[in-house]
């Protein structure tokens, strides 16, 4: 089919908007290479900026990339689903259960969830592959968007661009425009159609697009934009997470600096004066290596050399405790094990994590909404004998953040819940065995265990004291003889 002039314009208008948004991707893209941990080039680019060529070569075998702060910082305030979302419908839809268990959609939520923290946006395009419905995540670096004119917050045609290597430059590559005019079309590198699948200016009607919103009665595109903050006035979000990229880059020089002032701190340097000096090449020396000067006043020696190993360790400390504060996160959790904090320290310096956590949920809540009603678009448009009717409605509720407890603690404030009246002794007992789901056997088997302690204790007349040094001094305390006063 040619080209007619409508489509003409739209296609130079395309290849113009690609073209102007390659900035935005190249610093999406670098940051996921940094999340990815594939940041040598990123260190070394920066130390190119920041020192002679000299000290540069000295470098290049010192990066250093072992502080991920990017990589640690996304995935602590990526929260929403490490623990499990539950997903239902009203009224209950068996193709909609189907689905989730085919999808996986915990396990794909998770990776959206710590994309965007990490870029901003992360999209989910929802499609039909192999006789299924399956959901793609794509990213910022390889798309971009055409916003609407009333609303620039919103898309009103998405590009992304899809390779048959791993190597985004591949000339291999394949644009994919998708729009709410109803076309899907395909274009190759020269940004020239190669494959029309729904097209709005076919007369036939064979490529009519098949994605409608039933709410408004409007072409639906397939995707699903999920965004670490409500958007205000434009689709991308451009300038937050870069104080977390600059700071990883700096702490990674930081280190490189660290390793290379460790090495030549660690020995001495010898000098050589004469007015003949024999040396190895380029100064390369071992403890066997003979040197030689000769003529009046010749001398050999070494240089003390006094480095600051510790004001560097320091400000590489402060480098990272002054970024991951900005997110929520404590200098003691960074480097602190959980064990060597008690659950009542714990939730206070999940504090940060938790109040992210409650401003991304509605935004998430929504998209999810969004990704739903997506969702049954494409699956009612490609398998018409396994509808999900459009008057079913969806719901997410998403599990509790779980901050482990000090089980002392946890038992002291059990105690008193049951010495309130505020839980039953079954409840109680099913609190520290969760297995048991039956309260009045719960109720029965804390009976039973009591009576049991009660006739080991008549046997066994010290019986408390042996527990209190088996168990220290965090057990129970002894109960008082029978007859004996308070």
């Amino acid at each position: 089919m040619p080209i007619g002039g409508g489509q003409m314009v739209e296609l130079n208008f395309l290849r113009q908007k690609w073209q102007a948004d390659k900035d935005r991707q190249a610093e999406a893209q670098d940051k996921l290479d940094l999340y990815m941990d594939d940041f040598e080039a990123i260190i070394m680019a920066k130390i190119a900026e920041l020192f002679h060529k000299d000290t540069r070569d000295r470098l290049l075998y010192h990066v250093n990339q072992s502080q991920n702060i990017l990589k640690r910082v996304v995935n602590e305030i990526s929260t929403l689903y490490k623990t499990e979302s539950i997903r239902t419908t009203e009224p209950e839809s068996d193709r909609y259960q189907e689905l989730l268990e085919s999808l996986g959609v915990d396990v794909t939520m998770k990776k959206i969830n710590r994309y965007t923290n990490l870029l901003n946006e992360s999209l989910l395009k929802v499609g039909v592959r192999h006789g299924k419905i399956v959901h793609d995540i794509i990213t910022p670096n390889i798309c971009t968007v055409i916003q609407n004119e009333a609303d620039p917050t919103q898309a009103d045609a998405i590009i992304y661009m899809t390779t048959r290597v791993n190597t985004p430059g591949s000339s291999e590559i394949r644009y994919h425009y998708w729009s709410k005019d109803g076309d899907y079309l395909i274009y190759d590198e020269s940004f020239q159609i190669v494959e029309r699948i729904y097209d709005s200016y076919d007369e036939s009607g064979l490529l009519r697009y098949p994605y409608i919103d039933p709410d408004t009665g409007q072409y639906l595109l397939p995707f699903v934009t999920f965004h670490r903050q409500d958007p205000d006035y434009a689709y991308w979000d451009q300038d937050s997470g870069r104080d977390l990229y600059n700071a990883t880059v700096a702490t990674a020089i930081k280190m490189s600096l660290f390793d290379y002032y460790f090495k030549t701190g660690s020995f001495k340097q010898i000098y050589l004066i004469g007015d003949d000096a024999k040396m190895a090449a380029k100064q390369v020396l071992d403890p066997l290596t003979v040197l030689r000067g000769t003529g009046e006043d010749a001398e050999i020696g070494v240089l003390d050399r006094e480095l600051d190993m510790e004001q560097l360790k320091n400000a590489i400390i402060f480098q990272i405790n002054s970024i991951i504060n900005n997110y929520g996160i404590s200098a003691d959790q960074y480097s602190l094990i959980v064990s060597e904090m008690s659950g009542r320290a714990l939730k206070i310096r999940n504090r940060g994590l938790l109040e992210i956590r409650k401003e991304q949920l509605p935004i998430f809540k929504v998209a999810e909404e969004e990704l739903f009603k997506v969702t049954r678009a494409v699956n009612n448009a490609h398998f018409p004998n396994n509808q999900i009717p459009d008057t079913v409605k969806f719901n997410i509720d998403y599990g509790e953040l779980e901050i482990p407890e000090d089980p002392d603690d946890d038992l002291e404030l059990q105690t008193k819940r049951l010495r309130s009246g505020l839980i039953s002794p079954g409840q109680y007992y099913q609190h520290f065995n969760p297995d048991e789901k039956d309260e009045e056997e719960a109720e029965k088997t804390i009976a039973d265990n009591l009576a049991k302690l009660e006739k080991m204790r008549l046997k066994y007349p010290n019986l408390d004291e042996a527990l209190d040094f088996i168990l220290g001094p965090g057990a129970p305390e002894k109960r008082p003889a029978e007859g004996e006063g308070e």
